[in-house]
C-alpha cells in the first residue's frame, strides 16, 4: 500500500473515533483533520491544553449554575420559615384573643382549656391527651386536676361523709364532757310551738354537734395542734351559746305554797347542773376567764320561793339576809364588751331575783359597788371565784346592811400563797394562765383562827380558818378558806362575850366570805346545803341563831336544782 493510501486510511481512523468520544461542544464543532505523522509535537500539545481548558471552564460554569440554584433555594426557604413563623404568631395572637374573649363571655372563669374539660366531663367525654409533636409524650396538663383524680377525690370525700353519718347516727352520745368538764347539750323537748317556730330545729343541730360522739377526742386533738404551733388567740369564746330566758319587766309574784313541794335532786345532779352553768359559757381574754350568764326564770323563781319561805319560818326569831353574787365578767368587763358576748345582764338579773322575795327577806347589793372597785384584785384571773379582797367588798355591804362597823382589813394578819392555777386553768389548760398564775391572798380574823368543822362521814374536825396549804396542788389553794367545802363547820371567836351568832348558808362562794364574818360575830355557823341534808330552819331555832346569810353565785342561784334542794332543806 502506498504512503498516501497509509495516510488517508489513519485519518479516517482519527475521524471516527473523535466522533466517537468528543463532547458534544467540541462534536458541534468540526475537527480538522489531523495528520499525526505531519503535524509537530508542540501543536499537539497546545491542541491537547486548549480542549482542557475547554472542558475546565464548563465544568465552572456548571458549578456556578449549581451554587446559584443552592443559593435561590435558601432563600426561598428562609422566606418560608419566616412566613411560617409570622403566620404562627398571628394565629397564637388570635387564639389568645379568641379565648380572652371567651372568657369575658363566661363571666371571667377559668381558662378556655379548662372549661372545655370541664363541658367534656359533664357530657362523658374525657379530652385527649396532647402530646409532644417531637417526643410523642403526653403534655403536662397545666389547668388543673384530670377528671379521673377529681373522681378520686370526690369519693373520698363521700366515703368521710357517709363515715361520719354513720358515727353520728350509730354510735352512742356522751351525756358530759370530761375535758371540759361540762353537761353537754341535752336532745330538746319536741313541741308544737317549737317545730312551728323552728326552735326545735336550732336547738337539736345545737345537740347533735355538742354530743358528736367523736367530740371529745377531736377538741383533745385540736387542742394538742394549737399548742404545738403556739397558737392562742387572744381573745375567744369556749363553750356553748345557750338561749337565756326575757326578764319579765311586770311586778311578777311568787306563789310560795305552791312551791313548797319540789323533787329533791341528787348531789351529782346538782353538781352537773352547777358545773354546766358556770363552765358551759367563757370568754377568755388573755391570760383571763369570763363566765357568761344565762337567766332562767323557772329557776329564779323557785329560788325566791326559798329564800321567802325561809324568812316566813323564821320571822320573829332570826333576820334572814340574800347576797347574789355576780359573775366576775359582769364586775371585771366593760359593758361594750358584756353586750358582745351576749347572755343576760346580770344586773338586771339581780334586780329580778331581789322582786320575788317576801319583804321579810333583807337584800344587800353588791354589784354596782365592785364595779367601782374593779381595778383592784377582786376575782381570780384563772379561777372561777372571788378573791378574799372581792368577799371583804361583800362583807363591808353586809355590814352597812345590818348596821354594825366592819373590820378593816389593813389590820389584819395576811399570808399569801402561790402559785394559784384554778377551775378556769383546768377547763381550758391555756398556757397564757401558765405562765401568769393568780395568788391566794388570805387575812387571819382577829382572835381567833381555830375551825371546827364535820365532814361527810359525820367525822369532827379541827382545823384552821385559814389553813396553810404551801405545798398543796396549785389547782388546791383556794382550800385556804376553812378548809375548803364542808357539810357543816363553826367558828368560835373569844373577842366576843355578846353570843352573837350567824348562819352562813353558803356555796363555794362563802369560803372567802366566812373568815370576814369571825372579825364580826362571836359564833359563825357555815352549811354547804350542796352536801347535806340538814334542815335550816330548824338549825337555826335549835342554836338561837339570831341572822341567817344565804350567800350563793348568780349562776349557782340560777340553778334548778339548787333551787330545788334549798327549798327541801327550808320547808317544814
Amino acid at each position: 500500500m502506498s504512503d498516501q493510501e497509509n495516510n488517508d486510511q489513519r485519518q479516517r481512523r482519527s475521524s471516527y473515533r473523535a466522533s466517537r468520544d468528543g463532547n458534544a461542544s467540541e462534536r458541534r464543532q468540526p475537527t480538522p483533520r489531523r495528520i499525526a505523522s505531519t503535524r509537530p509535537d508542540a501543536a499537539r500539545r497546545a491542541e491537547s491544553e486548549r480542549a482542557r481548558a475547554a472542558r475546565a471552564q464548563a465544568r465552572r460554569e456548571r458549578e456556578a449554575a449549581q451554587d446559584a440554584r443552592g443559593a435561590q433555594s435558601q432563600s426561598a426557604s428562609r422566606a418560608r420559615t419566616q412566613e411560617g413563623t409570622r403566620r404562627s404568631v398571628s394565629s397564637s395572637a388570635a387564639r389568645q384573643e379568641g379565648a380572652r374573649r371567651r372568657s369575658i363571655q363566661d363571666g371571667g372563669g377559668a381558662p378556655a382549656r379548662e372549661r372545655r374539660v370541664q363541658r367534656q366531663a359533664a357530657n362523658g367525654r374525657a379530652e385527649k391527651p396532647r402530646t409532644s409533636s417531637k417526643t410523642g409524650a403526653p403534655k403536662p396538663n397545666v389547668t388543673g386536676a384530670t377528671p379521673a383524680l377529681m373522681k378520686v377525690a370526690l369519693g373520698v370525700f363521700a366515703a368521710l361523709m357517709a363515715c361520719g353519718l354513720v358515727v353520728g347516727l350509730v354510735f352512742p352520745r356522751p351525756a358530759a364532757s370530761e375535758l371540759e368538764n361540762r353537761q353537754l347539750t341535752a336532745f330538746p323537748a319536741i313541741t308544737l310551738q317549737g317545730i312551728l317556730d323552728g326552735q326545735f330545729f336550732s336547738d337539736l343541730s345545737l345537740w347533735y354537734s355538742d354530743t358528736y360522739p367523736l367530740r371529745e377526742m377531736l377538741v383533745s386533738a385540736d387542742r394538742t395542734l394549737e399548742g404545738l404551733f403556739g397558737i392562742q388567740p387572744s381573745q375567744q369564746l369556749v363553750g356553748t351559746d345557750k338561749q337565756a330566758d326575757e326578764i319579765s319587766t311586770a311586778a311578777d309574784t311568787v306563789d310560795v305554797e305552791a312551791r313548797q313541794s319540789v323533787e329533791v335532786p341528787t348531789e351529782e345532779a346538782m353538781a352537773e347542773d352547777i358545773q354546766g352553768n358556770i363552765m358551759g359559757r367563757l370568754y377568755v381574754e388573755d391570760d383571763a376567764a369570763y363566765s357568761v350568764y344565762y337567766f332562767s326564770q323557772e329557776a329564779v323563781q323557785q329560788y325566791a320561793a326559798a329564800m321567802s319561805i325561809a324568812a316566813q319560818r323564821l320571822e320573829g326569831q332570826a333576820d334572814v339576809y340574800s347576797i347574789i353574787v355576780p359573775n366576775n365578767s359582769a364586775v371585771m368587763l366593760s359593758e361594750s364588751t358584756l353586750e358582745s358576748l351576749g347572755g343576760t345582764d346580770q344586773a338586771q338579773a339581780i334586780d329580778y331575783f331581789y322582786s320575788l322575795y317576801d319583804p321579810l327577806v333583807h337584800t344587800v347589793k353588791v354589784l354596782d359597788v365592785m364595779r367601782q372597785q374593779n381595778g383592784q384584785y377582786l376575782y381570780f384571773r384563772t379561777d372561777h371565784h372571788w378573791t378574799a379582797d372581792g368577799a371583804y367588798v361583800a362583807y363591808q355591804q353586809f355590814c352597812e346592811r345590818k348596821g354594825i362597823e366592819p373590820v378593816d382589813k389593813e389590820a389584819l394578819e395576811t399570808k399569801t400563797f402561790q402559785p394559784f392555777l384554778g377551775s378556769y386553768y383546768t377547763q381550758l389548760d391555756l398556757q397564757s394562765m401558765a405562765d401568769n398564775p393568780d395568788y391566794v391572798k388570805t387575812y387571819y380574823p382577829e382572835g381567833t383562827n381555830t375551825l371546827i368543822y364535820w365532814n361527810d362521814q359525820g367525822d369532827e374536825v379541827e382545823s384552821s380558818v385559814i389553813q396553810d396549804v404551801d405545798g398543796w396542788a396549785d389547782s388546791s389553794l383556794y382550800n385556804a378558806f376553812i378548809c375548803g367545802d364542808q357539810p357543816l363547820a363553826h367558828i368560835y371567836n373569844p373577842n366576843f362575850t355578846d353570843d352573837s351568832s350567824v348562819l352562813l348558808v353558803k356555796d363555794s362562794f362563802g369560803c372567802a366570805f366566812a373568815p370576814w364574818l369571825a372579825n364580826s360575830y362571836q359564833n359563825v355557823w357555815i352549811i354547804d346545803f350542796r352536801y347535806t341534808d340538814q334542815n335550816i330552819v330548824d338549825f337555826v331555832q335549835e342554836h338561837g341563831i339570831q341572822d341567817v346569810i344565804f350567800l350563793n353565785n348568780i349562776e349557782i342561784a340560777g340553778t334548778t336544782t339548787v333551787a330545788n334542794m334549798l327549798t327541801s332543806e327550808v320547808t317544814e
